[in-house]
């Protein structure tokens, strides 16, 4: 079965293409995603599909129209190579879920997403597809809504991992330190083989990690250099990277509500000649750093990891230390407990949780074995 048969039993149902790319950018404007504490819209203009192409090379848009052409609904499939278990197999990452404020909506919404994962192995572009995977704000209210409670005809979701998203804002002194036995330093090109295999080498412990990607990025993503990788060496080992980057070609974010502390100091930095600290304004799009490709050797103890992190984030900000950034982005899972490290940043954080999505009627036994010690492989940069 194709998938846009499939697609289009369902009323109003289609592919997105890129002659609708304007109306979804126009649905998208007019759904941010809000929790109690902030609203944030990821704007994605001019080209709605450019953060999917950089998600993966194999990706779908799924939308639902009413009669007056309007789009209802937006949701999207990104599937790529990855690891499960230590089997090299296809993942999808199920994202960009909005659903318009209509019972009728919410409910064929629902009806239909249960049903594409119910039987995606007999759809042709999906069956390959063995596990899907998401995440969602912890505290955003219409995801949760739109998904529905759990019913044996839905798929369920199963948490594999729950992360803070550390925006580190300012740094103070002192806050950068090393190890003695280590070395850190800034890649160069002749470092590209080393970082792409041991890149491979911690993603294939990891559920949904990352398989065969790194050369797929340097030739895909925006801006992305090899030479923006910073990586920490034990001996001729390498031992944890990141790689600084921005996102703003393909999407942006803008806060509409900014926590009332961060506001204020805010208001002050804005006097001061150069300001230790930025903070955007509300609407104001936010520029910030992500710290992508973070990763560890599977050896690496938690006292290291968290000496590796200062250290490389002690180059990324010596590095960016005029550049007007208003943060730096990295995902601190709850099994890194990264934050132990990172007490000399000045930071707003997000809990956020990453989910197994398991098909209707399927055992999610397997799923939450996944959910079991390490972290899954995960870019908030792509979401």
């Amino acid at each position: 079965m194709r998938l846009a048969d499939f697609v289009a039993r369902y009323p109003g149902g289609g592919l997105g293409a890129p002659s609708d790319n304007a109306r979804i950018l126009d649905f998208f404007d007019n759904a941010p995603m809000a929790t109690s504490s902030f609203a944030v819209r990821y704007r994605r203009a001019p080209n709605f599909f450019a953060l999917l192409e950089h998600q993966a090379e194999r990706a779908h848009v799924f939308l639902s129209v009413g009669d007056d052409g309007a789009v209802r609904t937006v949701g999207s499939v990104s599937l790529r190579p990855g690891w499960i278990d230590g089997r090299a197999t296809t993942v999808g990452y199920l994202g960009d879920l909005r659903v318009g404020f209509d019972r009728r909506v919410i409910a064929q919404w629902r009806r239909f997403y249960a049903e594409l994962l119910a039987h995606a192995h007999e759809i042709d572009e999906l069956a390959d597809c063995t596990h899907w995977y998401t995440a969602i704000l912890d505290d955003n209210r219409a995801a949760r809504l739109a998904l529905g409670r759990e019913r044996a005809d839905a798929p369920a979701y199963v948490p594999l991992a729950r992360f803070r998203m550390r925006n580190l804002v300012a740094r103070l002194p002192l806050a950068g330190t090393s190890s003695r036995s280590r070395r850190v330093r800034r890649a160069m090109p002749s470092d590209a083989p080393r970082i792409a295999a041991f890149f491979d080498a911690a993603n294939s412990g990891l559920a949904f990690g990352f398989r065969d990607e790194l050369a797929r990025r340097l030739s895909t993503w925006r801006g992305l250099a090899i030479d923006d990788f910073i990586f920490v060496e034990e001996g001729e080992e390498i031992v944890a990277c990141v790689a600084p980057w921005s996102a703003a070609a393909v999407k942006e974010t803008v806060v509409s509500r900014v926590p009332p502390a961060l506001r204020a100091a805010g208001g002050v930095m804005r006097a001061m000649p150069r300001a230790p600290l930025r903070v955007p304004r509300a609407g104001e799009a936010l520029r910030m750093l992500y710290l992508t490709h973070l990763a560890f050797a599977a050896h690496t103890t938690a006292d290291a990891r968290r000496r590796d992190v200062a250290a490389m984030l002690g180059v990324v900000f010596d590095q960016w230390r005029d550049a007007p950034w208003h943060c730096a982005a990295l995902c601190d899972f709850d099994a890194w407990r990264l934050g132990d490290a990172l007490r000399g940043y000045v930071q707003q954080t997000v809990p956020i949780t990453v989910y197994a999505v398991v098909p209707p009627k399927m055992p999610r036994a397997a799923a939450r074995a996944m959910g079991a010690g390490r972290p899954p492989a995960f870019e908030m940069a792509m979401v």
